[in-house]
């Protein structure tokens, strides 16, 4: 890290920080908490946001902070998961998880590319944001299918807005279907567009629910590798030859560092490296960091940007995610 990392970025992590304190002291006094600091967190982000606040000054720093320490928070909650509980029934959550990958790419493309007529390549960059993981699959397939630059912002932008919203209603879905903590987990995993909206969608509910949610979501990274291929099987005769070994390169990129770690700190704490006093102390210190990272998100989400994005988008990604959610409601209930 040089100077000017520290000029550029330190103020906007510094507002960051100081919200973040203010609201988990805050919350350390109130006694009945009707909703999570994560929240929260980002509702005071997108509050500041859009109530012409200046924080231009802050922009890079906040940007910084709500994908860098993000991940870092991420890889940090490996360290209080114990993969034996989880794995239990492993098989059984991968073979959910194929099927919603495969389902949603197939809504994706009957739907909104035979229906709604939206185009091959944008239909597919919505398939695999919302069944995989996200802006950093949608980064990695488009240049496999050679999206243009219109195509990926209204993957990314329509998906980003409908998963916050996912933040707030889906822990509604706890008390109406009375889905126990382990299966809201399933379902909150398998829905939920991004890895902090996973995490804050699912930390809501409980400890138990987040540890499960992030391991679904991050087995949905890790499947990112296999779909591209197949992906650039179905438009090889559209994009420009690549060399194997510069595809899977560029596949390594999109499967980042924090999921490495994330993996590495679960496997010392399942070998009790890490004790399990130790994990927790970890694990809340990645929770103030996931409230700082929320605050940094609501502060990029503009609201009017929901009027922009296409309806068409829209109504294949609420599908996507309505499918996603009915199969973690049914699926669960068999594990």
């Amino acid at each position: 890290m040089n100077k000017d990392f520290f000029i550029t970025n330190l103020p906007g992590i510094f507002f960051c920080t100081i919200l973040a304190i203010i609201i988990q002291f805050i919350f350390n006094q109130i006694e009945t908490k009707i909703i999570d600091t994560l929240l929260t967190g980002l509702i005071v982000g997108i509050v500041i946001k859009n109530t012409g606040i200046p924080i231009l000054k802050f922009e890079k720093g906040v940007k910084f902070s709500g994908k860098h320490i993000l991940e870092f928070a991420v890889m940090l909650m490996g360290a209080s998961i114990f993969l034996p509980d989880l794995f239990e029934n492993g098989l059984k959550i991968l073979l959910i998880i194929l099927i919603g990958i495969t389902g949603s790419m197939g809504i994706s493309y009957i739907v909104g590319h035979k229906i709604l007529s939206l185009d091959k390549k944008l239909a597919t960059l919505v398939g695999v944001g919302n069944s995989i993981c996200g802006n950093s699959a949608v980064a990695v397939v488009a240049p496999v299918i050679k999206a243009n630059s219109t195509q990926i912002g209204a993957a990314i932008g329509i998906s980003a807005i409908l998963g916050a919203t996912q933040i707030i209603l889906l822990p509604l879905l706890v008390p109406a279907f009375g889905l126990e903590d382990f299966q809201y987990g399933i379902v909150a995993g398998l829905s939920v567009y991004a890895v902090a909206q996973v995490v804050a969608a699912s930390s809501i509910v409980s400890s138990l629910s987040a540890d499960v949610a992030t391991l679904v979501k991050l087995t949905r990274v890790i499947l990112l590798a296999p779909l591209v291929l197949v992906l650039r099987i179905l438009f090889k005769t559209e994009q420009e030859e690549k060399s194997d070994s510069k595809l899977i390169s560029n596949i390594l990129k999109f499967l980042p560092w924090f999921v490495i770690g994330f993996i590495l700190l679960a496997l010392l704490r399942s070998t009790e490296i890490i004790d399990q006093g130790i994990g927790l102390d970890i694990r809340s210190i990645a929770k103030f960091l996931f409230v700082l990272s929320m605050i940094a998100i609501g502060l990029t989400v503009d609201i009017k940007e929901i009027v922009k994005v296409g309806p068409k988008v829209a109504v294949t990604i609420i599908l996507i995610i309505v499918f996603m959610v009915v199969l973690g409601i049914s699926s669960s209930n068999f594990i």
